[in-house]
């Protein structure tokens, strides 16, 4: 490798290369990096990372290559050597529901002290982490890190790359259960972070989870929750305003009124006070910060278009966060009609058929008017409601002639709350309702 310069960030997406870029070329899901490894260097890439079997096919001109077995693996260990540089805070967060909340929570909390490195969006993976990390600088004093999976092993790989000494799971639910099996295999994959933390780290135990609550963990727990007046943090709601926003009070003295709405909101919020308070964040400024906390991009996030509100919770959807929602949803004061706009829930396994009737049963027993579906999956919901309730439903397997129908059934003043899996693109839909 005849390189002998400097590099200002590392890259996998050739279009993102600036002047001095490290270029790691990937195989990918629909293209191959090492296709544009000469586009990177035209864009001003210092050195480009390429597999050996691929090398001799690109004549550079002398341009530089770390020709490499695996450019994933040196990546990770890239990230891994660049991680220990620093001796810093590095919080994990990992769980079924609620993970980039509650790490949007606790980044708002801790930056009133602390200069705080985080993931971005939802770069939580294999390749998403090693690049969060590569980004850490000698200006920061914190790292929040989201840890995501739907493999046994994975966590603990992260964590070996991300090294945490704090850790939080905020929940145990039925995601990914195609590949966990149960919740029982999902608590055992999620554990794999409180095991990486040794007898000097801190733990954030959510002790109103059951299977959190019973975790052996070695390092020292910090306990938070709404059911025991044992917890570290307890929290009580006391009361949800008409746009469904929570009165948050924590061990009796630290009052908070959320700006977003919904009982998982309150939960991220205690999780985040824990931790906030854990590292010294003054209370004035986290009740601050929590007080101005605005919904992440597809959480929640409410939009008012041609008389009529969207609530856009299309990031993901399993069968906790989908009752979450629709339990939010039916706490809020609306104009008009609720109307809920349902996709399959996918990565389920065997559990995929109950799950998706438990929502046709929820659904049944809730102040919805109109249930519109989409996908083969809940025409189990579809015929779940008819059978048990009386809210009208639509189901499709077409999204335009979804969009069509709800867009001729819609009156002013209606609300419609939209979920589903992040493979139906259910953002299509609000973008079609709102044309």
């Amino acid at each position: 490798m005849n390189f002998n310069s400097s590099v200002s960030n590392v890259v996998i997406d050739s279009r993102k290369v600036t002047d001095r870029s490290m270029f790691i070329a990937l195989p990918g899901e629909h293209t191959d990096g090492h296709k544009y490894i000469k586009n990177a260097f035209d864009a001003g890439a210092s050195l480009c990372v390429v597999s050996g079997k691929r090398a001799g096919e690109y004549d550079i001109s002398g341009a530089p290559l770390w020709i490499v077995e695996s450019p994933e693996k040196a990546l990770q260990i890239l990230a891994k050597s660049w991680r220990q540089q620093f001796d810093i805070p590095v919080l994990a967060i990992t769980g079924t529901n609620g993970k980039t909340t509650t790490k949007a929570m606790c980044n708002a909390v801790l930056r009133q002290k602390y200069n705080v490195h985080t993931t971005s969006g939802n770069l939580n993976n294999q390749l998403g982490l090693p690049l969060t990390l590569l980004e850490l600088n000698e200006n920061h004093q914190f790292s929040i890190l989201e840890l995501g999976t739907n493999h046994f092993g994975e966590i603990a790989y992260l964590c070996e790359l991300a090294q945490p000494n704090a850790g939080l799971i905020t929940n145990i639910g039925y995601g990914h259960t195609e590949f966990f099996g149960s919740r029982e295999g999902v608590a055992r994959a999620k554990k794999e972070l409180f095991d990486a933390l040794s007898a000097k780290d801190k733990v954030f135990l959510n002790i109103d989870d059951d299977f959190i609550r019973q975790m052996k963990v070695s390092a020292l727990p910090i306990t938070y929750g709404f059911s025991s007046g044992n917890a570290d943090y307890r929290g009580i709601i006391k009361d949800f305003d008409k746009n469904g926003c929570a009165k948050l009070v924590i061990n009796d003295k630290i009052h908070i009124r959320l700006a977003v709405p919904g009982k998982i909101m309150a939960a991220n919020a205690l999780a985040a006070a824990a931790v906030g308070k854990t590292f010294s964040i003054n209370t004035e400024d986290m009740i601050e910060a929590l007080e101005s906390f605005q919904p992440v991009d597809q959480r929640f996030t409410v939009i008012r278009r041609n008389n009529c509100t969207i609530i856009n919770d299309v990031y993901n959807a399993n069968p906790d966060s989908t009752a979450a929602a629709l339990d939010t949803f039916s706490r809020m004061a609306v104009p008009g009609r609720r109307i809920f706009v349902f996709g399959d829930m996918f990565e389920l396994g065997a559990l995929a058929e109950k799950s998706h009737a438990d929502i046709g049963k929820f659904v049944s027993q809730s102040p919805i008017d109109i249930c519109y579906m989409y996908g083969p999956l809940t025409k189990i919901t579809n015929d779940t409601i008819g059978k048990t309730g009386d809210v009208k439903t639509r189901h499709f397997l077409n999204k335009e002639e979804l969009i069509q129908s709800l867009k001729k059934e819609l009156l002013p003043e209606d609300t419609i709350l939209v979920k589903g899996s992040r493979g139906n693109k259910m953002e299509e839909i609000i973008e079609g309702i709102i044309k």
